[in-house]
């Protein structure tokens, strides 16, 4: 005697199910592509730029300074401070380069014989700091202002610039690094 067959259980999808199926699958990949993609997009302005001198925001309002070079004699720097240089007015300001590190500083007029001067690296990321309103340096990189004494008036940049003592005679100022 034959035993009679059992039917055949198949499952079939159609094409409307792989669609959805697909679909659903496409929704999630895109999702958690926007997602990360709105996770570094916030993430990467804290990051700051390519390198430290390029500007991440235009800074307005700010001018460059006049460029000054210094003479260099061992570990002490010069510079022309006569009333025909860009130092020659009280109020004036001014970056001074000179063949020994840091290589840029900031130097301001705050009176007929007395100067200050700066270390021009921005203490946030390492940016040279090239610009004043007429009250305070400005680094382009990412805004932070600091007085003409080198304090933070504005972050990001947390620490003062770096001081040297300086003299002035005979139209000339003088400072050690």
């Amino acid at each position: 005697m034959k035993t009679p067959q059992r039917p055949l259980l198949v499952t079939t999808t159609s094409p409307a199910d792989e669609t959805i199926a697909q679909t659903r699958r496409q929704f999630c990949a895109h999702a958690c592509q926007a997602a990360s993609l709105v996770a570094v997009g916030a993430i990467l302005p804290a990051c700051g730029g390519d390198s430290p001198t390029s500007p991440d925001s235009p800074s307005t309002g700010n001018t460059a300074l006049a460029v000054v070079s210094g003479s260099v004699a061992g570990r002490t720097v010069t510079v022309p401070a006569g009333s025909s240089s860009a130092l020659g007015a009280v109020g004036s300001a001014a970056l001074v380069t000179a063949a020994i590190q840091p290589g840029s500083f900031l130097v301001s007029r705050a009176s007929q014989t007395t100067f200050t001067v700066l270390t021009a690296i921005c203490t946030h990321e390492g940016c040279t700091v090239d610009q004043f309103n007429g009250t305070l340096f400005v680094c382009p990189c990412h805004n932070s202002k600091y007085t003409t004494a080198g304090a933070v008036a504005n972050g990001p940049a947390a620490r003062p610039l770096g001081t040297f003592p300086s003299t002035f005679a005979n139209d000339v100022l003088t400072f050690t690094v």
